[in-house]
């Protein structure tokens, strides 16, 4: 299963990557995530539970593994998660821009690949759940970037 898209951040670059580096902001942000641990160097373990169809809180142990940095302008993620119904498994490359009309672009490509029982459900419905999944992550991520502006404002 291929997804990319492109998602506006409104705010600078350096905190959309600082946000994108923290494990505590993702397990915030990323759906049915219940935690996320640095273990490493750019390394990451945790564990989701995911609902796709008839298949019902499905819990994975999760491991992130970041790549090819070059802050604050792009980096690689590999995603492994393994559970009782199948296994997930990828690669994922984020690029931050600065567009003239301001804020952070963050355009984004992953290939993944999904088997086991929970690749059953069909490719239309996997894809569907990715994306409102995705959809849901990004608003949540932009949402930390907002407190976390709003925090260093001060106040007004």
């Amino acid at each position: 299963m291929n997804l990319s898209g492109a998602f506006t951040f409104a705010g600078p670059r350096a905190t959309v990557w600082d946000l994108l580096q923290d494990p505590e902001v993702l397990a915030r942000s990323l759906p049915g995530t219940e935690r996320l641990t640095r273990v490493g160097e750019d390394r990451f373990e945790g564990a989701m539970t995911v609902s796709v169809g008839p298949v019902t809180a499905a819990r994975f142990a999760v491991t992130v593994a970041l790549g090819d940095k070059a802050p604050p302008e792009r980096f690689t993620m590999q995603i492994d998660g393994r559970g009782g119904v199948g296994f997930t498994r990828g690669t994922a490359s984020i690029a931050l821009t600065e567009p003239p009309e301001g804020g952070t672009l963050m355009d984004y490509t992953a290939d993944v690949q999904i088997g086991g029982r929970i690749a059953a459900v069909g490719q239309r419905l996997l894809e569907s759940v990715a994306r409102a999944m995705m959809r849901q992550a990004l608003d949540a991520l932009n949402r930390e970037l907002q407190a976390r502006l709003d925090a260093g404002a001060g106040p007004r």
